[in-house]
């Protein structure tokens, strides 16, 4: 009776807790907007001030033309308060051709304030809104505001507070959430919230690699309102010509940031949330894997604690912005753990190696390359014992798992990649890129003499980072005084010696050289030796973790309280520097569509010139009623000789066209504009859409068959467990 009530009440409080979501969201009181005030001031330039008077030699014209804003698609409204004695406009224009509607608004005579709405279908960049004097003998703007959409961020978060104050009360009225878990969740919460200091404020800042990987964002959120699941083409970038950088750089964990935006989030706040998900994520993802692997769970928050606020990562999340490399890292202690299984302990572990690689791979194809070379490594230096023990089998079936999860993202990648699409131009000379020794052991990146050619290294930090080095030195240190060394001290300094090989592969020490010679040039793609050091942090917190537990010595809580304050005093400098970042995307703007970039295009493809939004027309044919949607064209045509259209798209394999469901031949024009040819008489409605193609959904099928199997299998092992009272992993 008591375990009912029990659960009367959790039900009584989800319900009610899902009651006030709906009633959040379906009122909009939360709901928030942008309101650029005094534009005049801030955003316009106006020649010859704010006034004209014609008498006093004030010229007619254009008042103003400022420096305009990058919009996101949506409807706007702007309030004015402009005072003339004649008919006047407001004009709204654009940078990258993009058309408001209403494109003009009329400043009647003797009207002293007004306010309209427009709408932009696209992402716009460089909105402005010009002032037009053309009538009259004088006029005076006073005050000019425009008002965004309304943004559903504030809602979001009271859901995500409420759904974890549901989930926390469950756990505690269950009793899953005891004093010792409690202690525990608080630091290493207190470690993730440190981490996401950057991520708590309304702007993003601009890093390294913000523009390429927000255009990725926002070309997959198009995808998916455009009804493509998975998507491979968005609508977004190259203003509007599309880019199939998901099928290249997969971004199957971006879906969820999409998805928020596509819902009524703003892109700041999405992409904000998805920092703090990954910083939470790889925090329960270290500490999941180091307690698997040396079965104490102070070693385990250590470890997480130290991977968590570990120099590398969270300069990859907020200095680099490299939304695939810290995506992979979440994954990254799982996939040790299971390599680690699958070689040196239970093989039958197999599956966790295979999903994590698989997750890995969906993340970041140069992580996966160096997840591989370690999973080869490791398989090379354990040869004798793999064979004894007979796990190649394990091996090949990880491998073949990981595989057939990702055959829907590598189908596409290798048909396009046999294309000659691709990124070939980011190949790079590793010697050039790598580190000096010293910078290894810095705290902080500063104006360095280094050893290597290219400078620009110390400008952010690529160091081990001081909490990371105690923690080994720590495991090593027990190892060492140990009377009667056991396998957990083995683990750590085997764990201790491959970070440090990582971190040697970083730098000048080594044969980048020779390498390069050996690979014929196919480490080039590998770019940036630095990379190491991702596995560097993740093995050198599963050590330092059990370091730091071993030393505590029955003192767990003093230890890991002191880990955390060693590591965010270490992380803190890096994070405030880029919460300080003077370059950022404000709430209520966008990045640019209008992209220069050539990576993932068409051999030949020009996008340093302006993409301009016209369908030509070469032939006697006629297109009416155009519509561009995303990837999609519609528009009603009618052919008095062969003709052919040439769309506003790059024609990328996959495209087909109709004409009243009649097959229309589709084919390359100027700059691989997507061109459709017509015959003589043709006439109807013509739809053109991104189709893909039938080997891609064969893949997809097979993916989502292994997950379903996967998902089938865990299930049914849980129930066997259950009723033999197994104990839980």
């Amino acid at each position: 009776m008591k375990q009912k009530r029990k659960g009367a009440a959790i039900a009584a409080v989800w319900v009610i807790c899902a009651l006030a979501v709906a009633a959040v969201f379906a009122t909009g009181v939360l709901d928030r907007q942008k309101v650029w005030e005094d534009m005049p001031y801030l955003l316009m330039r106006f020649d010859g001030g704010l006034q004209r008077d014609v008498q006093a030699g004030g010229a007619y014209g254009a008042m103003n033309d400022g420096p305009g804003l990058d919009l996101p698609a949506g409807t706007y409204r702007l309030k004015w308060a402009i005072e003339g004695d004649g008919n006047n406009r407001l004009v709204i224009t654009t940078q990258n051709g993009v058309q408001a509607v209403p494109g003009e608004i009329p400043l009647p005579a003797g009207e002293t304030a007004g306010e309209a709405v427009f709408t932009l279908d696209n992402a716009a960049q460089g909105v402005d809104i010009v002032v037009m004097f053309e009538d009259g003998t004088r006029i005076d703007v006073a005050d000019m505001r425009l008002y965004s959409p309304l943004y559903r961020d504030h809602a979001f978060t009271f859901a995500l507070i409420a759904i974890v104050l549901c989930a926390l009360y469950t756990a505690l009225r269950r009793g899953w959430l005891t004093p010792a878990r409690r202690g525990k969740l608080i630091l290493i919460g207190l470690a993730v919230l440190i981490a996401s200091g950057p991520a708590l404020k309304d702007t993003v800042c601009i890093g390294h690699d913000t523009t390429f990987h927000l255009v990725r964002l926002c070309n997959l959120a198009d995808g998916l309102a455009a009804g493509q699941l998975p998507v491979r083409i968005g609508g977004f970038s190259y203003n509007g010509y599309g880019a199939i950088t998901s099928v290249f750089y997969p971004d199957i964990f971006l879906y969820g940031p999409a998805l928020l935006m596509n819902g009524g989030a703003s892109l700041q706040y999405a992409v904000n949330l998805f920092f703090i998900a990954v910083n939470a994520a790889s925090a329960w993802a270290m500490y999941a894997a180091a307690k698997q692997m040396f079965r104490d769970e102070w070693a385990a928050v250590c470890a997480s604690i130290l991977y968590t606020l570990s120099i590398y990562r969270v300069s990859d999340v907020f200095t680099r912005y490299a939304f695939g490399e810290m995506t992979a890292m979440v994954f990254l202690p799982l996939f040790l753990l299971g390599l680690y299984e699958v070689v040196l302990g239970d093989r039958r572990r197999w599956v966790l190696l295979g999903v994590s690689a698989a997750c890995i791979a969906l993340s970041h194809m140069l992580s996966t390359l160096i997840c591989a070379l370690a999973a080869a490594g490791m398989c090379v230096l354990f040869i004798v014992r793999i064979v004894r023990e007979r796990r190649l089998g394990a091996i090949l079936k990880a491998a073949a798992l990981a595989l057939a999860l990702c055959a829907f993202q590598l189908v596409p990648f290798v048909m396009y990649s046999m294309q000659g699409i691709g990124a070939q131009e980011l190949a790079k000379d590793p010697a050039f890129f790598a580190l000096s020794p010293a910078q290894l052991f810095l705290l902080g990146a500063g104006e360095l003499s280094l050893d290597p050619r290219d400078t620009t290294l110390a400008t952010f930090a690529l160091e081990i980072g001081l909490p990371l080095l105690l923690g080994a030195a720590l495991a090593l240190y027990g190892a060492a005084t140990a009377e009667k060394r056991d396998s957990k001290d083995s683990l750590a300094v085997l764990l201790t010696a491959a970070g440090a090989a990582f971190a040697f592969m970083a730098t000048t020490l080594f044969p980048w050289g020779y390498v390069r010679v050996l690979t014929r040039g196919l480490s080039d793609y590998l770019q940036f030796p630095w990379r190491f050091l991702m596995m560097t942090a993740a093995l050198l917190a599963f050590a330092g973790g059990h370091g730091c537990a071993r030393f505590a010595r029955g003192h767990g809580e003093q230890m890991a309280a002191a880990v955390l304050a060693v590591a965010a005093l270490c992380a803190l400098p890096t994070l405030t520097d880029e919460a300080r970042n003077p370059e950022y995307i404000a709430f209520g703007e966008t990045v640019s569509p209008n992209l220069q970039y050539t990576e993932y295009t068409i051999p030949g493809t020009q996008t340093a010139i302006t993409l301009e939004q016209d369908v030509q027309v070469d032939g006697d044919a006629a297109v009416t009623e155009y519509r561009k949607e995303s990837t999609t064209v519609t528009a009603q045509v009618d052919a008095q000789t062969d003709a052919v259209i040439s769309l506003p798209l790059f024609g990328y394999d996959g495209y087909r066209a109709t004409v009243d469901g009649r097959e229309m031949e589709t084919g390359l024009g100027e700059n691989n504009r997507l061109t459709v040819r017509l015959h003589a008489g043709t006439s109807g409605e013509l739809r053109v859409w991104f189709a893909g193609k039938t080997v891609w959904r064969i893949a997809d099928a097979v993916s989502l068959g292994t997950l379903l199997g996967l998902c089938l299998h865990r299930r049914r092992n849980a129930r066997a467990c259950g009723a033999r009272k197994c104990p839980q992993m």
